[in-house]
């Protein structure tokens, strides 16, 4: 059987041998690589493929899937093909954000409780890549993205979590109807035996959970729903104050929805009171996410180079809080800013806008009448700049924007970041 694996960086590469491994004829086809194929010319690319497995930066758009749709060929994203082969029960993780966030802590979770697991998907690490590997897993902790999700066909997660849902990579889709489509297909293969887990504080969401056929947990800061809850600063278990918040390492509403979600998924796997305590108490969040970087010259800084986006960017404002000044700025998702300024404006003593979508940002700046805003030439300038005023006590890099515009990812991104605070003490 002859298939075609479409992007070959880490998860093409993977899906290759995988479908090696199983007996495949295997083509590849990249853009952005001079490849030596068994075929000659695009045009004759597809004649005699029967399955094409998409790496996550294929767009719909790409005239090979066009094409591969008019045929009536079969396509699967590289993450449908390896959860095929993978071992374990799938729990899998989606949401606009806090995916990544949210399958560590379950990581940590299920160590805590003795469960051998691995983490992979859109985190990084090819959910075919773990297939190949072999390791027998009690439990496979998938993260998976909208474009993943397209297609996909058999995935079956015992347990399913979607933790939010706003506008993102509007670059990608037609319209927010379609995005949000694409993140509800992680519930396609649930049945009564399953588990969803679901932001409960979202109308949207609760409606999508009403329809679901599994047993459905809803999660919330807002109330105190089921056994899992925070109630004057403790994190309830089973019902029953089981540690306090403080006691946590990390910060924000957000870190303690994750949590909670994270908590729900270990009572439904059987987990002890001591695990939840320990958990809790030694969870240390991943670098780019609300990063405290240090507090230089009377001015503390914090990196959230992973805020992509503008929820992600809101979040992070809410929750450094203080005399803020905010760095924005960078590869354009197609999302609107003038709603940003409007919501969270007052909480801005300054914003630097720098990258290839700064005036952008600042034309919504304007329209709503915030003016305390400035378009910049470098992420260094910006720095610089916020550094030396005296209205601002907090410093946050939340770009609100993706990294290619200057950077490979948003961790080559955060890094150059950190390192340009660090030089302001030299």
């Amino acid at each position: 059987m002859d298939a075609l694996v479409m992007g070959m960086q880490s998860s093409g590469i993977s899906a290759q041998a995988l479908l090696e491994r199983e007996g495949f004829t295997v083509r590849r086809y990249d853009d952005n690589l001079a490849i030596e194929n068994n075929w000659k010319g695009r045009e004759n690319l597809l004649n005699g493929v029967e399955l094409v497995v998409i790496s996550p930066s294929i767009p719909n758009s790409h005239p090979v899937i066009i094409e591969a749709k008019e045929r009536g060929i079969v396509i699967i994203s590289e993450l449908e093909l390896g959860s095929r082969y993978v071992s374990g029960e799938k729990i899998v993780v989606t949401g606009t954000n806090g995916k990544t966030t949210t399958v560590d802590m379950l990581h940590k979770m299920l160590n805590v409780m003795g469960k051998k697991n691995k983490v992979m998907g859109n985190i990084g690490y090819p959910v075919s890549q773990v297939a190949l590997d072999g390791d027998k897993l009690d439990y496979a902790i998938i993260e998976a993205s909208s474009f993943q999700l397209e297609y996909i066909s058999s995935l079956h997660p015992k347990i399913a979590m979607l933790l939010n849902l706003s506008p993102d990579h509007m670059d990608r889709y037609d319209d927010y109807e379609d995005y949000v489509n694409a993140k509800k297909r992680v519930f396609l293969k649930q049945n009564a035996m399953d588990y969803a887990i679901i932001n409960g504080d979202v109308r949207r969401l609760r409606e999508i959970g009403k329809r679901l056929p599994c047993d459905v947990r809803y999660v919330s800061t807002r109330e105190q729903t089921g056994d899992i809850f925070v109630k004057n600063n403790y994190f309830y278990y089973n019902g029953e104050p089981t540690v306090s918040v403080r006691d946590s390492r990390v910060r924000g509403e957000h870190n303690r929805f994750n949590m909670m979600a994270v908590m729900n998924v270990a009572k439904i796997l059987g987990a002890k009171k001591e695990h939840i305590i320990s958990f809790v108490r030694e969870y240390k969040v991943l670098p780019h996410r609300i990063e405290y970087v240090g507090t230089f010259g009377g001015k503390s800084y914090y990196n959230d180079s992973k805020g992509t986006n503008v929820l992600a960017c809101k979040t992070a404002v809410e929750t450094v809080g203080g005399k803020l000044g905010l760095i924005l700025g960078g590869s354009d998702k197609k999302e609107e800013f003038t709603e940003f300024f409007d919501e969270v404006g007052d909480k801005l003593s300054y914003v630097m806008v720098t990258g290839a979508n700064a005036e952008k940002i600042y034309s919504s700046a304007m329209k709503v009448g915030f003016i305390d805003i400035e378009v910049v030439p470098s992420l260094d300038e910006a720095l610089k700049l916020l550094s030396a005023r005296e209205d601002v006590e907090n410093v946050l890099f939340s770009p609100a924007s993706a990294s290619f515009d200057r950077f490979s990812s948003y961790v080559e991104r955060g890094e150059f970041f950190k390192n340009k605070v660090y030089a302001l003490t030299v």
